[in-house]
């Protein structure tokens, strides 16, 4: 790696194009602006760099592992497999940011801005995303030298209270174990999703497309689902008596099994042991 003196704030900022591979471990960096910089495979670990500026920045394969990092700006920068393992990152910016592959398991984003962001395979397993804005971000797979399309980025058993996600692309995304209470997924592509245990209590999902997604076990009390797509949507057990707004068109392309309940105002009525319809009632 190579030697510099940590503490000469200077410097760095005037070396910023050519940090790469540097040594930076456990520096005080605070509000330091390393904007467009150079800082492939850098070793930040342990380091304080709260309020810092990597906008536009180059932080392919870079170690932020439990770096505090609130309040830093990442927008525009390029962190392809970037470590940020048990990171601070409150409030932080990642508007536009690519993050494909990434990292980002056991961290704090409460309050951060992923908007437009790619989160292409990336990992976020056990974190922290409370009221993060996910708005236009890309959670998807991709297809892979081996000709097929791999998963998409892993949330499980994260908290994501009131995060935002609509228009978000999570089609092949793990979310599974999560607590979605008052998250916003309206018009998010949720296809092939697994939502399996979640916690969607008081969630807008108005516009979402949940084709092909598993939502086995799922908490879905006060969940608004108007004009949200359900072809071949595992349903099999699921409680959907206190969903709004649930069209009896879309339960029809469902799966679902007779432990599947739904709302007052709808009515299964099974024609043999796996076919049957769905219908509306009157409540008058």
């Amino acid at each position: 790696m190579t030697v510099i003196d940590k503490n000469d704030l200077a410097m760095l900022q005037k070396s910023k194009k050519n940090l790469s591979a540097a040594d930076l471990s456990e520096a005080n960096l605070e509000g330091v602006d390393f904007s467009f910089g150079n800082f492939i495979s850098t070793n930040f670990r342990k380091a304080y760099l709260k309020n810092s500026n990597f906008s536009s920045a180059k932080l392919d394969s870079a170690d932020f592992t439990k770096t505090d990092l609130s309040g830093a700006n990442f927008s525009n920068s390029k962190l392809f497999k970037t470590i940020l393992f048990q990171a601070k990152l409150l409030e932080s910016i990642f508007i536009e940011a690519d993050l494909m592959g990434a990292n980002l398991s056991s961290v704090d984003l409460t309050g951060s801005n992923l908007s437009f962001c790619s989160l292409i395979e990336a990992n976020l397993i056990d974190s922290n995303l409370t009221g993060v804005s996910f708005v236009g971000a890309k959670l998807t797979g991709r297809y892979t030298r081996e000709g097929y399309y791999s998963r998409g980025a892993n949330l499980t058993r994260c908290i994501l209270k009131g995060a935002d996600f609509s228009q978000a692309d999570c089609h092949g995304a793990d979310i599974a174990d999560a607590d979605l209470r008052d998250s916003n997924l309206s018009n998010a592509n949720l296809i092939e999703t697994d939502l399996k245990r979640v916690n969607l209590s008081g969630a807008n999902l108005t516009g979402a497309n949940l084709s092909e997604s598993n939502l086995r076990k799922a908490i879905l009390t006060g969940a608004n689902f108007k004009d949200v797509k359900l072809s071949e949507t595992k349903l099999t057990g699921v409680d959907l008596s206190q969903v709004v707004n649930l069209c009896p068109k879309e339960v029809s392309l469902a799966i679902i099994d007779k432990k599947t309940k739904v709302p007052d105002s709808l009515e299964i009525l099974w024609t043999s042991d796996d076919t049957f319809e769905c219908k509306s009632v009157s409540l008058s």
